[in-house]
């Protein structure tokens, strides 16, 4: 008699392959003993602090009292694709027009969109390592294999275009970027860019550029869209939102940019998911874009001004070094020399100092933290503090 709770007979194999978030342990601990009054601060947090500009709400509101509450187009209102083509084109110089533009209910739906639009089952898919938890996932789904590219901290996690060569086969169909990078923070400048596309180039390969954190980047550096560089346009696909720069996580907004054929296979995915991106998002994502220069200079200004502490605290810290982060708010630490694994540590640490912060595992790679700065400069001072003493303690 067949169990029907039996998983290996009725559910979807491709579904049971899945790790849950890497991050629920430490976040649901630390949810538990804040509930419990303890004073926890949250280095673990995977969104800005700030509350979403007043600007954006107003739109939004005004949107509601007008009762723009019905859906729109799959692929997003015809107003926020074009605002979203003249931002890419103005400040991205990619030549991207409405209709190489795709709204989705968040980046991330973006990304997977973009992949599984892309990759067929046993298609390789190169991804760096550290990488984001979700891409790996992603990959599964599609039937994809993943091929891991390693990157080291002497290189300061960047992918070499030697080693991204060698790990190119006639299988090869996707190459995922993430710059600025979460874990690591770092990003790329455009001779490095030029690097890695000279090992594309010519090639029957995409590219997945991630550029979710360009506003959040530091040291008067400046942000250089993949698809910008000559001739690389077609092989493509840009993905960007507006949970970072604008602090609209909960909205759930964001974007994609790509070829047309791309772009057509994606909307037809979304025609038979979400349907649409939400309305009112949709006329809050276009206030932010048309409003909100100054708002994105702030926050960047004031994650720098974080960075420049977190980083200083960390670095005198016995037994742990950081790499600076170029962008983002994440800086991540090697623990390689206290003896613990990123798991235990960031356990031990929330148990005993009420630090959450994110092990490095669920990143493709071991004894390193994720440290978020997206907490005001007091609790970046008071955590930095409870991690010095528990390394201490050790």
């Amino acid at each position: 008699m067949i169990n029907p709770m039996d998983s290996a007979v009725f559910l979807n194999k491709k579904v049971d392959s899945l790790q849950r978030s890497p991050t629920l342990k430490i976040t649901s601990l630390a949810k538990k003993l804040k509930k419990e009054g303890k004073d926890v601060i949250n280095f673990a947090a995977g969104e800005p602090d700030f509350d979403t500009p007043s600007f954006v709400k107003q739109a939004a509101q005004r949107a509601l009292a007008q009762g723009l509450t019905k859906y729109t187009p799959s692929a997003g209102s015809s107003e926020l694709r074009e605002a979203i083509a003249q931002k890419l084109r103005d400040e991205n110089h990619l030549d991207y027009h409405w209709e190489n533009i795709l709204v989705t209910s968040g980046a991330k739906y973006s990304v997977f969109l973009a992949i599984y639009s892309l990759v067929n089952p046993q298609d390789e898919v190169i991804l760096s390592s550290p990488y984001w938890v979700s891409y790996p996932e992603m990959i599964k789904l599609t039937g994809g294999k993943i091929v891991i590219l390693p990157t080291t901290k002497e290189e300061n996690f960047k992918i070499n275009p030697l080693r991204l060569q060698k790990a190119i086969t006639q299988r090869t169909k996707l190459l995922i970027l993430n710059y600025p990078a979460n874990p690591t923070g770092i990003t790329y400048t455009a001779k490095e860019l030029e690097s890695i596309w000279d090992v594309i180039r010519g090639r029957h390969i995409f590219v997945l550029s991630d550029e979710i954190y360009e506003k959040i980047i530091f040291d008067e550096r400046t942000h250089i869209s993949f698809g910008s560089l000559e001739g690389a346009s077609e092989q493509v696909v840009t993905v960007n939102g507006f949970s970072k720069s604008f602090s609209m996580t909960g909205w759930r907004l964001g974007y994609l940019g790509g070829p047309l054929n791309v772009i057509g296979y994606a909307q037809k995915i979304i025609d038979h998911t979400t349907s649409c991106a939400n309305s009112i998002a949709q006329v809050a994502g276009l206030a932010a874009l048309r409003d909100g220069r100054d708002w994105c200079k702030k926050i960047k200004n004031e994650f720098q001004e974080r960075r420049d502490c977190i980083y200083e605290g960390l670095s005198s810290c016995k037994n742990m070094s950081v790499v600076r982060p170029m962008g983002t708010f994440y800086i991540f630490c090697d623990i390689h020399k206290t003896g613990l694994s990123a798991a235990e540590f960031s356990t031990r640490l929330l148990k005993e100092q009420l630090v959450a912060v994110i092990p490095s595992e669920g990143f493709g790679l071991e004894n390193f933290l994720r440290i978020s700065f997206a907490t005001d400069k007091e609790h970046i001072i008071q955590g930095v503090q409870r991690i010095k003493n528990f390394v201490s303690s050790l």
